[in-house]
């Protein structure tokens, strides 16, 4: 298994675990697995950003690669920017999500995707070795990137007016906060914005980890939805016209069965991640659909994607993929796509998700100082075990580290509320000795 590659990149606290030097190494490392001739670099806003992008550059540069530096864009962009053929390597400068204190970095394939843990092991086996002497890549802006990002949600998007059409944005200071709103003025829609100021020492303070701004906004300024971006842009998580969250899951079960009589979809199954829920599932067998589940990340649904030929997955976090648009998430296309089905349907975002039946969850993220050595643990396990014959029959349970932070993600649902906390509380007890 890799070392430092985790469920989406390298990720760590800025300066601490994700150095310049390790930045410089991984650049270094991938220039030589991959002996791309270009390579696109981009990042997010955080102020640890252009340290690590100026090292990961270098690192590429002494592998003899040439870098096209896009500077602050959504990392979904590059994963679209790289399938062009002008490059043969992607990489982002981001920890998505996470808090302003953590960086990381993460890399696309000619296709787009995201490496898999075969090409992460190869990479990290070349952090230690240097190229043999030769001449250096050149290292430069490429202005255009934006630009072409753009243009490419426009074709995507292609015929959709928001005339008339309020949108509540959250562009959660990242990277959104330049090219979000402007995609939804130039079709029009009447914007009202939070977390708009591209400011990487606020990252992910508002936007798809933090959704109460945004209902609030929703609410105050009467908002036909509200769509909240994370830190790189990848997520999107929308708030209906009444204030109320529609998780990523909720959504793909609504818009699949309308997307396929449209002509949208041309495969009836939809690729969840572990983490979807009970109703969005039974609401698509009840139409048809099959739901294939994978491990958590979208790169996951990615590959199930295309290895099973399906056009539609993601997770209830946000990361949807659009498979007919792009290989991964990207939270711009994703609102764009929706508020275009909404007005081919003739519909608003909560009559569109009210058939999609919605279970009781209680979820508790626990911050623990070794995630391997809690999951070891005979009493925690044994917990596990009791926890799910609590939620049995019928419900289910899901503990798992997080494959991005030091935590221990719970998760619990079905039913019957009342025993779902009991389960997620006897979990907790047994997790005590090793939090952080």
């Amino acid at each position: 298994m890799p070392k430092y590659f985790g469920t989406d990149g390298v990720r760590g606290v800025a300066g601490v675990d994700v150095t310049p030097e390790l930045a410089f190494r991984l650049g270094r490392a991938a220039g030589r697995a991959f002996r791309p001739r270009r390579a696109l670099l981009a990042r997010d806003t955080r102020l640890s950003g252009p340290a690590l992008e100026a090292a990961c550059a270098a690192g590429l540069a002494e592998a003899g690669c040439h870098v096209a530096l896009a500077g602050v864009l959504p990392s979904p962009a590059v994963s679209h920017l790289v399938r062009t053929g002008e490059f043969q390597l992607g990489s982002v400068i981001s920890a998505s999500h996470n808090p302003p204190q953590d960086n990381g970095l993460k890399f696309y394939d000619p296709q787009g995707l995201k490496l898999s843990p075969q090409e992460e092991e190869r990479l990290e086996a070349l952090l230690d070795g240097a190229p043999p002497g030769g001449q250096l890549g050149q290292v430069g802006p490429w202005p255009e990137a934006e630009e072409r990002y753009r243009d490419f949600l426009r074709r995507a998007a292609r015929g959709l007016s928001l005339s008339g059409v309020k949108v509540a944005v959250d562009c959660a200071h990242g990277a959104t906060a330049r090219v979000g709103p402007q995609v939804f003025e130039a079709l029009g829609a009447r914007l009202a914005v939070i977390g708009g100021e591209p400011d990487g020492s606020r990252i992910n303070a508002t936007g798809a980890t933090a959704l109460e701004p945004l209902q609030a906004l929703v609410r105050a300024e009467g908002a036909d939805l509200g769509v909240a971006f994370d830190g790189d842009g990848d997520r999107a998580l929308f708030v209906d016209s009444q204030g109320q969250v529609v998780e990523g899951d909720r959504l793909m079960a609504a818009l699949a069965p309308r997307l396929r009589e449209l002509g949208e979809l041309s495969t009836p199954a939809v690729v969840f991640t572990v983490l979807g829920g009970m109703g969005p599932e039974r609401y698509l067998a009840q139409h048809g659909f099959r739901v294939v589940r994978v491990p958590v990340g979208d790169r996951h649904v990615s590959w199930a994607m295309r290895e099973e030929g399906i056009e539609l997955g993601g997770e209830p976090s946000g990361h949807i993929v659009f498979g007919r648009f792009a290989p991964t998430g990207d939270g711009l296309l994703t609102a764009l796509l929706t508020l275009q089905a909404l007005h081919r349907l003739e519909m608003d975002l909560c009559q569109l998700v009210a058939p999609v039946p919605v279970y009781p969850q209680v979820r508790a993220d626990l911050r623990v100082r070794d995630r391997a050595a809690a999951m070891e643990d005979a009493r925690v396990q044994r917990a596990i075990a009791e926890a799910q014959a609590l939620v049995e029959p019928g419900g289910r349970l899901l503990v798992r580290p997080s494959g991005t932070q030091p935590l221990i993600r719970i998760m619990a649902e079905g039913e019957d509320e009342p025993r779902l906390r009991q389960a997620v509380e006897l979990l907790q007890t047994a997790l005590a000795p090793h939090r952080a």
